[in-house]
This record gives structure tokens, C-alpha cells and sequence, in this order.
């Protein structure tokens, strides 16, 4: 009898054991089902792109015969999680287009944002020097990660996490893609660029809606790399003219489009803190007022709307209200400071012919267009990043659900 009780109790608590080791094996599991594989993303990359170019998106009219790069980059949030793939767009050898597509299906639709003519970045040389910073500052701690990270949106870098073998204390390491520049770790402020969380941004709209948009994205891909199929197409070979007429002329992609871009050419900041100034001299361009139009410094200084603290020039950015105080007396115009972002209202500026000024923690853009396709909204932004950048960049195109966005300012 003494036997069988320890028997009994023997295999309880083996169950017990099974059971608590397999508790973390589902919830990794669950987690993992979030992930979106690089042959998925790619097949998203390619179908919007037949479906941008099917429908004459403006902006996408240099499209057809280019194909896109399967082997992106893999670039992560500074939290560590895998945010997006960039996937390059080439046509004749030359880059045209990258395309940002979600790594993780809680980040809502799969296409987050198109950049027209990007800039190309240093990754390797990135990443190559934030290892050497961190070896340098923490010569006796443990190199743990190094991964491309989108530290400060559109802003891409390196990451390198060192941790200390002493106290335990894991210190990161940026160092910026572009100008290979070390990035202080620091939160951005309004008028401050800084670090922060795009994942956490972008998941304050809530996972489950956002997992439903992922699941009508992911719908729509399946639906145009189908009917492209039925007519003997790849859409993962380079787009031809002649399938984009057959898929577009006999009704096969069904894709349309709705929308207005303002005649405004982007203009590159001169300065880390002049993306608010380099805003909005192309407003004032596109006003023609005042005249002569200022220049990028002139206006930081506020040309006599308002004085600088010495020790915060050239380190600290213009805030929104300064904005306000500009569009009354320079253009003679009202700036309302919104914290909402209804695609509505957007839509009804540019219809209006007044572009708006889009910003995110840290940094300002400016909105002169919107594009409605496939039921998602986009955003047509000039960015002044990067730093130098040559008039005329193109921008972007970024959808709306979900997006970074911290503040809009609309000029009326």
C-alpha cells in the first residue's frame, strides 16, 4: 500500500511538472503566431505594389518594371521586438522606393509607410561603430545585441546593448545610419529629438484591432496574388507593362484610388533641430509670403517673433505654438494645435488646398497630400530628414490607422 501512495504521488507530480513546463511553451507560442515570416511580408510588399500601380496612384507612376529585393532588412524597435521589413524597390539596378511592412501582425495593416528616392544609409558601418563605442565606454562588459533599430522614427540606427559584469546594469549604445553620429540615450520631447518606442506607440490603438486590420491586409495580398495567378502572373517577378495592363484593363486587381497631393517640394533640414524650420519654409514657398522667403535660420531665430536662451540654440527645436505664432504673423493665418487625428479632417485640408504640418514625438513633417486605397488612408509627407537632404526629396506616403503621429497643426 505504501508503494502505490508514492506511485500516485509520483505521477502527480510529474503532471504537474509537464504541465507547468508546457504553460510558458503555449505562451511562447502564442506569441510567436504574431510574427510575420519574410516570405509573407514579401508577398505583401509585392501585391500593394501591384495594386498601387494597377490603380495610377500618383507616385507610383516610375513603378512598372521594377521588382522588389526579397532579402530585406530586418529592423527592430529599440524595445527589442522586430518591428518592420524594409524591403527595396530597383528598377534598371537603381533604388527607387523602399517599402516598410510589419514584422508583427499586433501592429495593425501590413504596409506601414512607402519612401519615394530614400536617402541610402551606413547599416554596416552603423552597426560596426556602436560595437567599437561600446567595447570603448564598457571595456568590461558583455556585448549582448546589436540590431538596426528605427530609434526615432523615420530616424533608422544601430543599437548595441552592452551589460555591465558588475552590476548587471545594461547600457545602450545608437549610433545614427546616416551621419554615423552617436545618438544620446535620452527620451524625445517636443522640442528635442530624443529615443522612443514606435512598437509601444503605434499598440495604443489595442492589439485586437489592430490583429483585425492585419487579418484584412492580409486578405486583400492573398486576394491580388491570386487573381494574378488565375492569369498566369507572378507578382513576385518584376511588374511588366504588359501585366499591369492585363491585370488592370480585364478587372483582375480591382484597385482604385481617391485622393489630392498640393504642388509643395520637400526641403532637407540644415540642422539636427531645423525640421520645424525646414517645414515651414515650404509653406512659406508655397504661400510666396513673406517675401523674401527666409531662410532655415532666419526662421529658427523666430526673424523678431521671439528670442532664444543662448544656451538652448542650435541644441533645442521650435515647439508647435511656435508654429501658431508664425502662421499669425507672417502668413496671417490661424494655427489650431489638434491631438486628434481624424483622416477626415485631413482630408478636407488638402481638398481645401492647405497642407498641415504632421508631427511626431520630436520631430515635424509636413502633410500635402492623402491617398485613399484599398480602404486605407495615406498620408503624402515631405520629411526634412535626413540631415542635407537636397530640395525637391520626394517623401513619403504613410498610412494613417495606427500611425506615430503625436500632434497635427492645421494653418487656416
Amino acid at each position: 500500500m505504501i508503494k502505490n501512495k508514492i506511485g500516485i504521488g509520483t505521477l502527480i507530480l510529474l503532471i504537474l511538472l509537464v504541465v507547468m513546463a508546457l504553460i510558458p511553451a503555449v505562451s511562447a507560442q502564442e506569441e510567436k503566431d504574431y510574427s510575420v515570416t519574410t516570405e509573407n511580408a514579401f508577398k505583401h510588399a509585392n501585391a500593394n505594389m501591384i495594386s498601387f500601380i494597377a490603380a495610377g496612384t500618383p507616385g507610383f507612376e516610375n513603378w512598372t518594371g521594377a521588382s522588389v529585393d526579397p532579402n530585406p532588412l530586418e529592423l527592430y524597435d529599440i524595445n527589442g521586438k522586430k518591428l518592420f521589413f524594409r524591403f527595396s524597390v530597383y528598377k534598371e539596378n537603381k533604388l527607387i522606393d523602399t517599402i516598410d511592412v510589419c514584422a508583427d501582425k499586433t501592429l495593425g495593416p501590413s504596409i506601414y509607410d512607402i519612401v519615394f528616392d530614400p536617402e541610402p544609409y551606413k547599416a554596416t558601418e552603423a552597426m560596426k561603430k556602436s560595437i567599437e563605442i561600446a567595447k570603448s565606454e564598457y571595456s568590461d562588459g558583455k556585448i549582448k545585441s546589436t540590431n538596426l533599430v528605427v530609434y526615432s522614427y523615420p530616424r533608422i540606427g544601430a543599437m548595441t546593448v552592452v551589460k555591465d559584469k558588475t552590476t548587471g546594469i545594461e547600457h545602450r549604445i545608437f549610433v545614427d545610419a546616416y551621419s554615423l553620429n552617436e545618438v544620446e540615450d535620452k527620451p524625445a520631447t517636443e522640442t528635442e529629438p530624443g529615443i522612443w518606442s514606435m512598437y509601444d506607440k503605434i499598440l495604443t490603438n489595442g492589439k485586437e484591432n489592430n490583429l483585425k486590420e492585419w487579418q484584412k491586409s492580409d486578405e486583400l495580398a492573398k486576394s491580388i496574388e491570386q487573381a494574378a495567378a488565375n492569369k498566369g502572373v507572378n507578382i513576385n517577378a518584376a511588374v511588366t507593362e504588359e501585366n499591369i495592363k492585363k491585370l488592370s484593363d480585364e478587372g483582375v486587381v480591382k484597385s482604385s484610388f481617391t485622393g489630392k497631393i498640393l504642388d509643395i517640394n520637400g526641403i532637407g533640414q540644415e540642422r539636427d533641430v531645423f525640421c520645424g524650420p525646414a517645414c515651414i519654409r515650404m509653406v512659406c514657398k508655397y504661400y510666396n509670403q513673406p517675401t523674401p522667403i527666409p531662410t532655415q535660420d532666419t526662421i529658427y531665430r523666430g526673424d523678431g517673433l521671439w528670442n532664444w536662451n543662448p544656451a538652448s540654440i542650435y541644441t533645442s527645436g521650435l515647439s508647435a505654438n511656435d508654429v501658431v505664432v508664425w502662421a499669425t504673423y507672417r502668413w496671417g493665418k490661424t494655427g489650431t494645435i489638434a491631438s486628434s487625428f481624424s483622416d477626415s479632417v485631413a482630408i478636407s485640408e488638402i481638398e481645401n488646398n492647405r497642407p498641415f504640418f504632421s508631427m511626431i514625438p520630436g520631430h515635424f513633417r509636413l502633410c500635402k497630400g492623402y491617398i485613399v486605397q484599398d480602404g486605407y488612408t495615406y498620408l503624402r509627407i515631405n520629411d526634412p530628414l535626413p540631415v542635407g537632404s537636397t530640395y525637391g526629396n520626394p517623401g513619403l506616403l504613410e498610412r494613417t490607422y495606427g500611425s506615430s503621429e503625436s500632434t497635427r497643426i492645421y494653418v487656416r
